[in-house]
């Protein structure tokens, strides 16, 4: 069985558990290519103005692999990876809009995500979304893929280790990951020889601790690790500067940009926040970053 898995969205994250689950379970996973300019145009053909960026890549992603031969699509509900916190609406949405845009064109397998319910619970929920797989074997594979989650999710090397300044890139996975969408951000940066953090090279135990200077707090997940990740750059010092990534029309990170803000506006540590949307170009992107590597290098001669 082929199953198609969009390259958006929570792949940039959960790739290595996905791909382990299709594996484990007899299914072919079938990944979307990079995105590029026609996944784009297809993805906002199918989407709302009002609808973010990364959902219409989605999208473009999704109607990419309706045309290829495949037996069914991944898209899961996802509303909660940790128990008290939460996704943004959009990913509890996701399996309707798909389903509206391409009918029945596709089978889709959509199983409701939500790890605040018990392990029996999500296992009978990948059963029924699922009546293909066998219950001993799709235990078995849970257990597998929560086995190479846990050690995809420890903390690694910087993206580019580099002798210059150390740069924390901070945003949602397919934000960051993406190069289509954010011009190849991470690579230029690379070339320009600093060294670049993501919220995936901080531990667990240190963004919990850049966390706690909440006055309250977040129920968002991811909103959650990059407040804390930014937190931590300012309290220990991890970074240099920093550069906040978000989505335009994006609501939670509307907020967590204005935490974010007000925070850094109390200490010395550069701040630069990119808004990425379908009409953004790769020429005014990179010419803000590179002003922002050359002022961190002119703050040690003035």
């Amino acid at each position: 069985m082929r199953v198609g898995l969009p390259r958006a969205l929570l792949y940039f994250k959960y790739y290595p558990v996905l791909e382990q689950l299709f594996r484990s379970n007899g299914w072919e996973p079938v990944v979307s290519t990079p995105t590029n300019k026609r996944k784009l145009e297809q993805g906002l053909a199918l989407c709302e103005d009002e609808v973010c960026l990364p959902v219409k890549v989605m999208m473009g992603h999704v109607r990419s692999l309706a045309e290829q031969d495949i037996d069914a699509l991944f898209v899961p509900r996802v509303v909660s990876l940790e128990r008290k916190r939460y996704f943004c609406p959009k990913f509890l949405g996701l399996p309707d809009m798909v389903r509206c845009s391409l009918g029945n064109e596709i089978p889709l397998i959509s199983p409701t995500v939500n790890l605040s319910w018990s392990r029996l619970k999500i296992w009978q929920e990948g059963l029924k979304s699922c009546n293909c797989l066998k219950p001993w074997r799709w235990w078995l594979s849970l257990n597998s893929a929560a086995r190479i989650h846990r050690r995809h999710l420890q903390a690694g090397e910087p993206v580019s280790p580099g002798g210059g300044k150390r740069v924390a890139v901070l945003g949602h996975c397919y934000n960051i990951y993406d190069e289509y969408v954010n011009f190849g951000l991470l690579n230029t940066l690379a070339q320009l020889g600093v060294t670049v953090l993501t919220v995936e090279n901080f531990t667990r135990e240190q963004i919990e601790e850049g966390a706690r200077g909440l006055s309250k707090d977040l129920f968002w997940s991811y909103g959650r690790d990059v407040v804390g990740a930014a937190f931590y750059c300012l309290a220990r010092g991890a970074a240099d500067g920093v550069i906040l990534v978000a989505s335009f029309g994006c609501g939670p990170d509307s907020l967590i940009i204005e935490i974010i803000q007000q925070r850094f506006a109390r200490f010395d540590i550069p701040l630069m926040c990119l808004t990425l949307d379908e009409h953004a170009a790769d020429t005014g992107l990179v010419t803000r970053v590179e002003a922002f590597v050359d002022m961190l290098n002119w703050r040690d001669v003035c």
